[in-house]
């Protein structure tokens, strides 16, 4: 079974160019999702982290060595430019880093970006915000070709032969690559919030390839959209929220509804559940998975649990049933920090 999905993730990346990494909890990691949300947070900084295991009960050697892993860690700040009685506008920085292994380490991803955004407070009570965001960073492939196998190495009784392979791949590839983004989130009455955006990544068409006797080829362009409500009833919150994605001929649609309970001001619970579809817009449509989802927020620290519980084809493949995913995000308020300077940004 280790083999066989060895073979399918690089194959992957060969055929659809590497395709982007990203999070069934997208909305706890901000700077992956829209570099527009870098800086959009109710204090001095924020830091956060988010890790996903997939498929770990598909093979034998345990949790830790799962065919498919990915840690993100990110952090980010708000500088106000103009704060008053009723409107901030501030510059957002930050950063995150990305690491992706499949095939059990035998292809894996490392990137770093750098993230800025500009936050506008709108209206006049400002209520309402628009911010436009950029990132730039570098991106490099680690593959380990050894661990590989392929049909020209194997005999007509497909016994393994043991001879190389017909292709050479590098073993390190890297580029640098642009995203781009823009969401508005506004407050229209005192029980009803929402934001909606987009954004563009790999904007600049970086071109490379794992493939050493062909000629490079450009990355495929990705672009999402996100939409979200908050309809509170007193402590009570209703969150539906949506996210599409789309790269070359790929796409994926993730929906779902959270309800949100407060405790007290700064103790928070979220129980929801999504679902995940792959390629909506053509005839190979399927719902992929249902995710169910616990978060918990105390004093600024939040984390956050989910289960990608596999419906498609995919189940079948030998116990292949799912993936964790956690996140943690811990909101930093300084001492010199005062109310009125404060952003206020969506509820996830």
């Amino acid at each position: 079974m280790k083999k066989v999905l060895i073979i399918f993730s690089v194959f992957s990346v060969l055929v659809l160019n590497a395709q982007d990494t990203h999070f069934s909890q997208f909305y706890n990691s901000p700077l992956t999702l829209n570099p527009a949300l870098t800086g959009l947070t109710k204090g001095t900084a924020r830091f956060g982290a988010i890790y996903r295991n997939q498929w770990f009960s598909g093979v034998d050697n345990g949790f830790a060595n799962s065919p498919f892993q990915t840690a993100s860690a990110f952090v980010d700040a708000p500088i106000n430019l103009k704060a008053n009685a009723v409107r901030n506008d501030a510059v957002g920085v930050g950063a995150f880093f990305l690491y992706d292994r499949s095939g059990a380490g035998s292809f894996s991803t490392f990137q770093g970006q750098a993230s800025g955004s500009y936050i506008k407070g709108l209206g006049r009570d400002g209520n309402h915000q628009l911010s436009v965001g950029v990132q730039v960073g570098y991106t490099q492939t680690r593959l380990v070709q050894t661990d590989l196998r392929f049909t020209s190495q194997f005999d007509n009784n497909n016994q393994y032969t043991g001879n190389p392979a017909a292709f050479v791949l590098k073993p390190n590839v890297g580029y640098v690559n642009l995203n781009i983004g823009l969401l508005y989130y506004g407050k229209h009455t005192e029980n009803l919030s929402m934001y909606v955006g987009g954004a563009f990544f790999n904007a600049t068409a970086p071109k490379y390839n794992i493939e050493a006797n062909n000629s490079k080829q450009e990355l495929y362009f990705r672009g999402n959209a996100q939409l979200g409500l908050d309809v509170s009833f007193g402590k009570f919150h209703i969150l539906p929220s949506a996210l599409f994605m789309q790269q070359a001929k790929a796409d994926q649609l993730n929906t779902g509804l959270g309800l949100g309970y407060d405790f007290k001001e700064d103790i928070t619970m979220t129980l929801g559940v999504y679902n995940r579809a792959n390629n909506i817009t053509n005839k190979y449509h399927q719902l992929d998975a249902i995710i169910p989802y616990a978060g918990f927020e105390v004093k600024r620290f939040k984390l956050g649990v989910s289960y990608d519980v596999t419906v498609s084809k995919f189940k079948d493949a030998g116990n292949v049933n799912g993936a964790l995913e956690i996140s943690m995000i811990y909101v930093f308020i300084g001492k010199v920090y005062t109310e009125n300077r404060m952003l206020f940004n969506p509820r996830f």
